[in-house]
Parts: C-alpha cells; sequence; structure tokens
C-alpha cells in the first residue's frame, strides 16, 4: 500500500492527505463548530483539487489524443487544409453572408423610413389642403367640412385620430381626442408619434393663431404596413426600445392566434418573396425612424419597425430602377463568377487531394525505408514515381542506401584488411631482434616506429659465434603491405646468407660485400624493377675491434668519436635494381667509447612548421651532445626531438622512422 502510495505524483498525494484529515475530523464534528467550518473549508479544498487534477487528467488525454492523430502526416496535412483552406473559406463566406445582411438590411431600411416619410408627406399634404379649403370657405361652412373630412378619413383610416379646431368650434374623432393635450414639439413635427402604446402616422397643420388647425393621427396597422413596399417583404412592428413586438401588434398577434387554423393568413405575411436559390435566407432588419413620445414630448430615434426580406428582393427591387441592360450585365457577371469559383473550388479540392496522396506516399515510402535502414537491410529501394522534389528525395534515399551498402562492403574489407594488417604487424614484429646482443667490447640497440601498421624499414643483429655480431639496417622503396613483403624477402635473404658463413679464416669485407651482392640477386630475381631497398650490413669483429660492411645505397651511418662524427662510406647502389651491381666492403675500427649510428630518413627528413628538415647534421650535432649516456637513453632523446621537431603537425608519421646504435666498450 505505502509502495503505491509512494508512485503517486505530488497533487495526488496531496489529495490524499487532504481527504484523510476531511475524514479523520468527521466523527469530532459535534464537538466543536470550528471542526465543522474545517471540515467545510477541506471539502472546498477538495472540490477545487479534484476539478485541477480532472482538468489536467482531460489535458493530457487530449494531448495524447492529438499526438496520436497527428502522427500521420496525412491526419497533419488534413488539419494543415482545414486552416488554410477550409476555415478561411468557411469565414470568408460567413463574412461575405454578413457583409451582404449588412448591405441588404441597411438598404431595406432605408427603403421602409423613406415609403414612410412618402406616407407622411402624403397626409401632410392632405391636411394642409383641408386646411386651406377652411381657411378660405365662409366660416358657416367649416363645420361641414370637418364633418365631412372626418367621415371619410374614418372610412379610410381604420382607428383614426382626427382633430379640427377652429374659430367656431372643435371637432374631433372619438370625441374624447378633442381634450387631448397636444404636445409642445408637435406642431413642428412629421412622422411617427407613438401614443397610448400604438404607431400613428401624424400630419398637423396650422397656420396662424385664430385660423382653423387640423391634426390627423394614422394607425401603423398590419394592413397600412403591408401597403408600405409589397414587392420587397414584410414590414412588422418591433418595440420602440427592444426586439419584442409593440403593444399594438401584440394585440393584433393574439388575434391571429385566435384565428381558425384554417384561415387565410393576413396580406402582410403573404408578401415575403420566395427563395430565389437555397442560400436565399431571410433577413430581418430593424428600420430606424423618428418618434414623437405623445406623453413627454420627446422626439428620439427609435427601432420601431422592420422589414423581413430576402436579399434577391432587395437587389430586383434595386435593379429594377436599372436599364435592362446593365441588369443582364449584372446577372451575367454573377453568374460567371458564381462558375468560376465553383471551378476553382473544385480544381483545388483535386489538387490538394493529389498533393496529400503524393506527400503522404512518398513519406510513407521513405518511412518503410527507413525500417529497412534500421533493420540493416540496405537493398531496399524506395518507388520513384514522377519528377518533383519528392521524387528526388526518393532517388536520394536510393542513392544514399546504396553509398551505405558500399560503405558497408567497403567498411567490411577494410576491417578485413585491417585484420591481415594486424595478423602482418604481428608476424613483422617477429622479424626484429627479440633481445639485444652484448659483446665484451660492443654492446646494439635498434627500434622501429612504422608510419602505418607495416614497415618497409628494419634492422637486425646476429650473434656469429662467441665474438662477432652482423649487424643489418634497411629501407625499402614505398609504404604498406609491398614494402613490408619486400622487407621480409630481403630479412630472410640476409639471415639465410649469414647461415652460410663460416665460423672464421675467410676475408670479412669480402664476406659482407658477397652477402650484400647475394641480396640484390635475388631480390632483383623476385621482385618488380620499382621495389628495391638500401642495406647496410657488417659483422664487427671483437678480437680486432673492427666492423666489416658493405653499405648499398643507405644514408652513410655516422661515428661519433673524439669530439666528432665521421660518415661510413657508401660501397655500391640499392639492392634489387640492377642484378649485375658490384658491391664492395669496408672497415672501420670501433674503439672504446666510439657511438655508431645507422639511421633512415624517417629520422632526417621531417620538417617544422617552416619547412625546416631535421637535418643530419642535427642529427650528428645531438648524438655528439648526448655520446656519454647510456644508449637507450640517447635513442629516446633522438626519438623525443623528432617528435619535438615535427608537433606543429599531424600525430602521425609521414614515414617509417628507425634507428641503430652500436657503442664500443
Amino acid at each position: 500500500m505505502l509502495a503505491s502510495i509512494s508512485k503517486l505524483d505530488r497533487w495526488n498525494r496531496v489529495l490524499l492527505a487532504i481527504l484523510a484529515a476531511y475524514l479523520a475530523l468527521w466523527p469530532l464534528e459535534p464537538l466543536s463548530r470550528a471542526v465543522y467550518g474545517l471540515r467545510v473549508a477541506l471539502q472546498t479544498l477538495l472540490y477545487v483539487l479534484a476539478a485541477a487534477l480532472l482538468a489536467r487528467l482531460a489535458f493530457r488525454g487530449l494531448r495524447a489524443l492529438t499526438r496520436r492523430f497527428l502522427w500521420r502526416v496525412r491526419h497533419r496535412m488534413a488539419v494543415a487544409y482545414f486552416f488554410v483552406g477550409v476555415a478561411p473559406l468557411s469565414l470568408a463566406l460567413i463574412l461575405g453572408g454578413f457583409a451582404v445582411a449588412l448591405s441588404v438590411g441597411p438598404l431595406a431600411a432605408y427603403l421602409v423610413t423613406a415609403q414612410l416619410e412618402k406616407r407622411s408627406a402624403e397626409l401632410y399634404a392632405t391636411v394642409d389642403s383641408l386646411s386651406w379649403e377652411l381657411r378660405a370657405a365662409p366660416a358657416a361652412d367649416r363645420p361641414a367640412i370637418g364633418r365631412r373630412f372626418l367621415t371619410d378619413a374614418r372610412a379610410r383610416y381604420s382607428g383614426i385620430l382626427a382633430r379640427m379646431r377652429t374659430p367656431e368650434g372643435v371637432l374631433a374623432v372619438p370625441a374624447s381626442f378633442a381634450e387631448e393635450p397636444l404636445p409642445e414639439s408637435l406642431p413642428s413635427y412629421r412622422g411617427l408619434v407613438l401614443w397610448d402604446g400604438r404607431l400613428y402616422l401624424t400630419a398637423y397643420a396650422r397656420d396662424s393663431d385664430g385660423s382653423p388647425s387640423l391634426l390627423a393621427l394614422a394607425p401603423m396597422t398590419d394592413d397600412y404596413l403591408a401597403g408600405l413596399l409589397p414587392d420587397l417583404g414584410v414590414v412588422e412592428f418591433r418595440d420602440a426600445r427592444s426586439n419584442s413586438p409593440a403593444a399594438g401588434s401584440r394585440v393584433i398577434e393574439m388575434a391571429r392566434a385566435a384565428a381558425p387554423a384554417n384561415a387565410p393568413p393576413p396580406p402582410a405575411m403573404a408578401r415575403l418573396p420566395p427563395p430565389a436559390h437555397p442560400f436565399d435566407w431571410t433577413i430581418r432588419w430593424p428600420a430606424q425612424t423618428q418618434v414623437l413620445d405623445w406623453q413627454t414630448g420627446a422626439i428620439e430615434p427609435r427601432n420601431v419597425l422592420a422589414l423581413r426580406t430576402r436579399p434577391s428582393a432587395v437587389f430586383r427591387h434595386v435593379m429594377s430602377k436599372q436599364s435592362p441592360e446593365v441588369n443582364a450585365i449584372a446577372v451575367n457577371l454573377g453568374r460567371a463568377l458564381a462558375i468560376l469559383f465553383g471551378i476553382a473550388l473544385l480544381i483545388s479540392t483535386v489538387v490538394a487531394v493529389s498533393l496529400t496522396r503524393t506527400v503522404t506516399g512518398a513519406i510513407h515510402d521513405l518511412y518503410v525505408g527507413t525500417r529497412h535502414v534500421d533493420r540493416g537491410d540496405f537493398s531496399y529501394r524506395a518507388p520513384v514515381h514522377g519528377y518533383t522534389q519528392l521524387t528526388e528525395l526518393a532517388r536520394s534515399f536510393n542513392t544514399m542506401t546504396a553509398s551505405i551498402q558500399r560503405l558497408v562492403e567497403d567498411s567490411k574489407e577494410r576491417e578485413r584488411l585491417e585484420a591481415e594488417l594486424q595478423i602482418a604487424h604481428e608476424v613483422q614484429a617477429q622479424l626484429f631482434p627479440r633481445s639485444t646482443p652484448r659483446l665484451d667490447t660492443l654492446e646494439a640497440l635498434g627500434v622501429c616506429k612504422p608510419a602505418q601498421s607495416v614497415s618497409g624499414d628494419f634492422y637486425d643483429y646476429v650473434r656469429l659465434g662467441d665474438h662477432r655480431l652482423a649487424l643489418s639496417f634497411g629501407d625499402v622503396s614505398g609504404k604498406g603491405i609491398s614494402a613490408a613483403l619486400v622487407m621480409a624477402a630481403v630479412h630472410s635473404t640476409v639471415r639465410t646468407q649469414l647461415a652460410l658463413l663460416g665460423s672464421g679464416g675467410e676475408d670479412l669485407r669480402e664476406a659482407v660485400a658477397r652477402v650484400v651482392a647475394e641480396a640484390n640477386r635475388q631480390l632483383c630475381a623476385g621482385t618488380a624493377p620499382e621495389k628495391f631497398a638500401t642495406l647496410f650490413f657488417g659483422i664487427y669483429d671483437e678480437p680486432t675491434r673492427a666492423l666489416h660492411y658493405c653499405n648499398a645505397g643507405h644514408l652513410p651511418p655516422m661515428l661519433a668519436r673524439s669530439g666528432g662524427v665521421e660518415r661510413l662510406d657508401v660501397n655500391g647502389m640499392v639492392v634489387g635494381a640492377f642484378p649485375n651491381a658490384c658491391y664492395e666492403g669496408s672497415s672501420v675500427e670501433i674503439r672504446s667509447g666510439d657511438l655508431l649510428c645507422a639511421f633512415t630518413d624517417g629520422i632526417t627528413e621531417p620538417e617544422n612548421a617552416y619547412g625546416e628538415e631535421f637535418g643530419e647534421d642535427q642529427l650528428g650535432r645531438l648524438i655528439l651532445r648526448e655520446a656519454d649516456r647510456p644508449i637507450q637513453e640517447i635513442m629516446r632523446l633522438v626519438l623525443e626531438e623528432v617528435d619535438a621537431w615535427t608537433s606543429h603537425g599531424s600525430s602521425s608519421l609521414q614515414d617509417d622512422r628507425t634507428l641503430l646504435l652500436a657503442r664500443g666498450l
């Protein structure tokens, strides 16, 4: 149990702790009012934390589902197309519809207000003409003219309110309207009036004090509104301050609700134009106009009327005032744009689907290819169709897998060669002397540092009896395996010739020349002409302290003695180049304290940062300066000096470095 709790995260542990405290306080609740308040606070905190944890879990689940859904490129592209194409197109259509509504609605409202102003002007013209007639008529005829007007107005406008005041008296319809006080702003006003919760179209004609005045309030009924714009739509009431129907309109709506179900619709409801197309939806737009409040006398703009119409009806009404040519151009242009829009939408859909299939197919093929590569199958090739950047990517993938396949094969071949080179290195290491020979009057030490796994340089020393030591030293042209094989051939030839030498009595100068000549003959017979080697071969005779040697084209060894450096002779050309070459022997005495140094060009030819070679002169000064040190110490110092000289460049050697030191005791 404790282990399971320890695996929960911090918030879950906090929630469990609060729940435990809430339950622990439950038995103590009747004992203290404070405990009850604390439990209420803990309960509230529990609700808050639980809601936060649930929101966190929901967010994590939604994120996991989103990641899983969007893992596929096809789904990502579908989401991208939605936000790039569908969503903007939908918003554009919505904005277009909103723009149509904004253009149609105010235009329709303008037409309603313009028609009301026209009706108001007509009513005022009627009242004003009657006022002129009353002023021109004899005083005795005015009551009869007024009564005739009121009778005609009641027949024409159902529910009309009218009042005529002359010096002879007041006539009103209804009679109670005669004593109704007039707003102060009425004489200068023409338009809608809100009286007793209903709307009226008013007209008031008054000339001067003592002259006849005439006031008419025509009620705004559904029938009256239906005749305003019969071909445009339905004009209906709105409340003066809200969107609900006005009080007068509510009475009419209640009367409609009480009518039989099969009763014909009123004229206003039957005049809504039919839709011209499926998207020709109904638009209900308020018409703002000036309204005089009869009770307060205030004139305010109010949305008391609304026009329910369709965009096509408004456009037909507007275009009906244009010439037929303009109407034809507008209709044809609209149809052409609609057709072009449909074609563009179809083409974009086809292109999007095709592009999605192409992209997702190419990515799927590459994904399958990467799975093959992950399993080590570099022979898989992704399908290539068409000529696009994705197909070039597939071609690049195929080229890459082919290159990797070749690299793997080359790597295996390189590993095989490296293994063979390692074997060759181990075999060559066996050719070098394993122990350092030492006579009573001479000690020798050699070292070889190959530039590669195997070396073309060699050195060797072999004891011949108790008082003789054979020294061989050389450098094969080239590097690598071929040079190592030639080096092994020279080494085996010299060793074979040493076995044929007698134990004593022969002329050692002739013997060393003969060994070198035989090595030249065998090397010429067994190798190509371009494979040659330099060879220094000598035999040290202890009784005479003489070194008999033959130097076949090798760098002259140095002999440090008596504060100076001497160079040994070169007795012939390199071995392996000319089968009939002649070689001679030479002799030099090795005194006590003398130091003989044989070296290859890997010691003297390395360059520093300025392109200056280490050089034989510097090597001679070095061995002369350090000649009194132990032979192992001298060899270490020489190699360190050469390494320090070339420390500016790569750490790898450019050439084999081989050194042989011999000191007289």
